[in-house]
């Protein structure tokens, strides 16, 4: 495909002789190489990581109602995020740094835990394909939500090993653009990053959780 940019038909009729205040001249084609996107989203991932509590350093003996937890901290600054650009969809993974403490009352040293929360997440962007280009804003943190307990179940007589569940959610907007050639004359749709002038985000956890249903029959 062929462009012709940036010039004037009949040059020289322009510049010379009397017929040059006859013709008026024509408008210049102006070309511009411009990534055109395919599709932007802002799109949520959920870091999770579910332990076991003995992996914890929690004995199985213990009482998981003495459990509670301080200090759960997410990282920004370390999250690792890849992704992955095939036909019609992004594949997003990586993990997300979280720092927690978990206290046993009656015991006096709590057990301080390093802990990588991981993601996946797929996104739909019909259009795209391989050899696009794929953007991402650097990620925010939404939430941090309180560490879950989940007891263990018995079956068959063997009981199971009870377990922690660790929770972030992250946002980020996802962008894949395609080099095109195009005429000038464009219309600003907005900012590509619309979290760019994000400060402040939460690190641990903030927003209130409530019990509804405790599993022994009261609410």
């Amino acid at each position: 495909m062929d462009f012709h940019c940036n010039q004037h038909k009949n040059l020289g009729d322009l510049c010379c002789g009397k017929e040059a205040y006859h013709k008026p001249a024509q408008p210049s084609i102006e070309c511009l190489k411009v990534n055109s996107v395919i599709c932007t989203k802002s799109v949520q991932k959920v870091a999770e990581l579910r332990l076991p509590t003995v992996e914890l350093g929690i004995g199985d003996d213990i009482d998981l109602a003495l459990i509670s937890f301080s200090n759960v901290t997410a990282n920004p600054n370390g999250i690792v995020m890849r992704g992955t650009l095939i036909d019609g969809k992004v594949v997003n993974s990586g993990y997300v740094p979280v720092t927690a403490t978990i206290n046993i009352a009656g015991v006096d040293t709590p057990i301080e835990v390093q802990l990588n929360l991981p993601f996946q997440a797929e996104t739909e962007c019909p259009g795209a394909c391989v050899g696009d280009d794929l953007q991402e804003t650097v990620p925010v943190i939404e939430a941090v939500l309180p560490p879950v307990i989940t007891p263990g179940i018995t079956v068959a007589g063997a009981l199971s090993l009870s377990s922690i569940t660790f929770k972030v959610i992250i946002r980020t907007q996802i962008t894949v653009s395609r080099e095109k050639l195009v005429q000038a004359g464009v219309t600003v749709l907005g900012d590509i990053n619309p979290d760019r002038c994000t400060t402040l985000q939460p690190t641990m956890p903030t927003s209130r959780t409530v019990t509804f249903y405790n599993g022994n029959g009261n609410g």
